[in-house]
């Protein structure tokens, strides 16, 4: 049993585990961003066209939300329930300022199914909330329900859409993060939904010991005890496959006491991309093995006529992959001006940036409320460099990533790559092009990863006043899978 797991329960500090079961709630991925008739975000179908996928400021929370506006049109997202399941359901809606609600409500429903549409029916439905027009425009308002399923329940159905209330009705209302919570999700010990059952899944269970809680009891009853922990080990084993039809192929576990120099090499020196202002070594005090974890610490100091100092590590030319299941188990720093990453390059190119093609599995910058996936390809030439920007995400509930641990994944197809947080995916891209070749060039070749800290640049800003130094990027591990043979 790995001796840095029995670390991580000794230290990490009490987290909150409810999560959205929803896939997609605050319509932040999909690769359409317009008309439903184009397609629906990830994770939500519907009926009809009239609906948007919008980024209208004022009229979403964060990036996108969802508008619709011609009568009995819908936006819908379907999961597994159980007769007996009480759910927390919540959402935000507005309606435009000029484009006002007349003989229209905006609703935000659950419907509860014995059967998947149309072949079953339905059991019952609760409206959560509705948006009329004696509601003031331009306003955000919050509507919430706690409902329970009805017996012979099988699915829940999250419903966004406008009806008329009778006479000529026009107005367009706008939804955004919609969050569904079950109170009764129990008998699965993979708490933190990583795909896989591990003494941090016990840790939870731990916390909650002796306590009356449906939501961390695995045997059904009430109260948590040994029969729980019994539960537990029956579905936990060290060797135990997280991704059946995967097999890990390569793995760094930072275990050991030094950095492997037979995976990671050093880039090094003071002259870097995008305005960055850090020089980076090779040094112990920018990077090293502590307590099962990587450390790659950005510090405040005069080196190489550079004012502060990082680290850079790369597999180039001793770790490299074409397709596969890649992902890094993280805790970021947070500061001003800081900007850390888990990402790829090509093993060999010469065509250059971004024609050769970039893979950014995570990126975050300052203090990390939300965290970016994204592709770079198209052609040198920087009339036609495009960049694709997969998905920022924020964690439900908001919070910061440099609080914890989190997996940040990447499953890479010749056709696809679909990006994760947590194991929860947050976007996709089924589209890209390269002066270097047909498609699905340029991602049909060896890439290799690239662990680093940046100070300042472009896109974070340099330090300043607010600014704290030291800061440290924890890297518990990095493995590559790939589909079975």
């Amino acid at each position: 049993m790995p001796t840095k797991w029995f670390t991580i329960i000794l230290s990490l500090s009490v987290s909150v585990f409810a999560q959205n079961i929803l896939v997609n709630g605050d319509f932040e991925s999909g690769a359409v961003k317009g008309s439903f008739a184009n397609g629906y975000p990830d994770g939500w179908t519907g009926w009809n066209q009239n609906g948007w996928h919008h980024s209208d400021p004022g009229y979403r929370r964060d990036g996108y939300g969802i508008a619709i506006w011609d009568n009995d049109t819908g936006c819908i997202q379907v999961v597994n329930a159980s007769e007996g399941e009480q759910f927390d359901i919540s959402g935000e809606m507005i309606y435009h300022a000029t484009e006002v609600l007349v003989n229209k409500n905006a609703i935000l429903k659950i419907e509860f199914w014995d059967g998947p549409h149309p072949a079953g029916s339905k059991l019952d439905e609760n409206q959560v909330g509705a948006l009329t027009p004696i509601h003031s425009a331009a306003t955000w308002y919050t509507f919430s329900d706690t409902v329970t399923a009805p017996v012979g329940t099988t699915e829940a159905r999250i419903i966004c859409q406008t009806i008329s209330t009778g006479g000529t009705s026009t107005g367009k209302a706008y939804w955004d993060n919609i969050v569904l919570e079950s109170e009764h999700r129990i008998n699965s010990p993979d708490y933190d939904n990583n795909l896989r059952v591990d003494l941090l899944d016990f840790l939870n269970l731990a916390r909650e010991w002796n306590q009356t809680s449906s939501t961390y009891n695995l045997a059904g009853t009430n109260t948590i005890d040994l029969e729980d922990l019994a539960v537990f080990f029956s579905a936990w084993s060290p060797s135990a496959d997280p991704y059946p039809g995967y097999d890990l192929v390569w793995s760094d576990e930072f275990d050991g006491t030094s950095i492997d120099t037979t995976n990671w090499n050093f880039e090094t020196g003071g002259n870097w991309y995008n305005n960055e202002i850090q020089y980076y070594t090779s040094r112990p005090e920018n990077a090293r093995v502590e307590n099962g974890n990587l450390v790659i610490e950005a510090r405040e100091e005069v080196y190489g006529n550079r004012n502060h100092t990082s680290a850079r590590m790369t597999t180039q030319n001793k770790q490299f992959w074409t397709y596969g299941k890649m992902e890094a188990r993280i805790k970021l720093p947070s500061t001003q001006g800081v900007w850390p990453a888990f990402w790829m390059m090509p093993n060999n190119t010469s065509s250059g940036w971004p024609q050769g093609g970039e893979i950014d599995i995570m990126e975050a910058i300052n203090v990390p409320t939300w965290v970016k996936s994204s592709l770079h390809f198209g052609s040198n030439d920087p009339y036609t460099h495009d960049s694709a920007g997969t998905a920022n995400y924020y964690l439900p509930g908001g919070g910061s990533f440099a609080n914890d641990f989190h997996i940040y994944g990447m499953e890479w197809e010749p056709d696809i790559f679909k990006f994760f947080v947590d194991g929860v995916l947050i976007g996709s891209m089924e589209s890209w092009w390269s002066a270097e070749g047909a498609f699905p060039a340029p991602f049909n070749k060896n890439f290799f990863f690239i662990l680093n800290v940046a100070v300042g640049g472009d896109w974070p800003g340099d330090p300043d006043g607010s600014s704290v130094f030291p800061q440290s990027m924890y890297v518990d591990y990095v493995r590559v899978y790939q589909l079975q043979p």
